[in-house]
């Protein structure tokens, strides 16, 4: 089984190098490997940036790295952190039903269900004017400090975060906070879908805090097994401040998927 994972903004696919590290080494349970693609426009992405990055944009672009990326036929679970849930929604609005079977669950870190108000939207806007501006380094000064519990400051997981910010091309950075702005809620996927789900948020996530968590797995009546798990000891990542708890869930999660009986 291999695990699907979107990343947030302004990131890329390092968020899940502790997880893919212990994938490889067969520490990640039933998961033998980890597949992160970068969105378009930074990292290893061929994909130029486009003027806005709709979710349903790089939702299309994400079917098909999974269709050139996996084995045809082999299962996989879906799990988006930030930015990367509401990808996940779309993906699963656009492509869920060809996949069918073949995906097992959907895992949810750090990430909420609403989409932005009118507020939310303006300060979209500011954001992007800031990025004009400044460039990338107004990101870094608006986000670094938001995204780390304060046991993270001042550690690798730190200078990791602002490697990936700081990697984030301007106008990558500026499409994604246009798209964003744009995004449809995802609480009708949440409300019908009936596989496993697993929702995980730090316990001092200033962005996505516990009550998004909340509000997300309560409206999941229909799936066949939630798991909603908060993270002591961590801001709005996760997978890489706190890898240990982050693997113990998507293991137990990866587990109840492929045993829908598993108590």
């Amino acid at each position: 089984m291999h695990l699907v994972a979107f990343h947030g903004y302004p990131l890329d696919r390092r968020i899940w190098g502790p997880l893919a590290t212990r994938a490889a080494a067969g520490a990640l349970g039933p998961i033998a490997s980890v597949f992160a693609p970068d969105f378009r426009g930074r990292g290893t992405s061929r994909r130029p940036a486009a003027p806005t990055h709709a979710m349903t944009l790089l939702a299309d672009d994400m079917a098909e790295e999974i269709s050139r990326a996996l084995p045809e036929g082999e299962p996989f679970l879906l799990a988006g952190l930030s930015m990367g849930g509401y990808v996940a929604f779309e993906f699963l609005k656009r492509h869920g039903a060809r996949y069918g079977a073949r995906l097992k669950g959907l895992a949810l870190f750090d990430t909420k269900a609403s989409a932005d108000d009118d507020a939310a939207r303006v300060k979209r806007r500011e954001a992007i004017e800031a990025l004009r501006k400044d460039g990338i380094e107004a990101a870094l000064s608006a986000m670094l400090p938001k995204l780390l519990a304060r046991s993270s400051k001042n550690t690798p997981v730190e200078e990791t975060a602002r490697a990936m910010i700081l990697a984030t091309p301007p106008g990558t950075a500026m499409a994604d906070l246009a798209g964003l702005a744009l995004r449809d809620e995802g609480f009708d996927v949440l409300s019908g879908w009936e596989k496993p789900l697993l929702v995980v948020v730090g316990d001092e996530d200033a962005i996505a805090p516990p009550s998004d968590a909340e509000a997300m797995t309560a409206v999941a009546g229909r799936a066949s097994w939630v798991s909603l798990v908060t993270v002591p000891r961590a801001g709005h990542l996760v997978p890489l401040e706190n890898p240990d708890e982050a693997a113990d869930a998507v293991v137990a999660f990866a587990e109840r998927a492929i045993s829908p009986t598993r108590r």
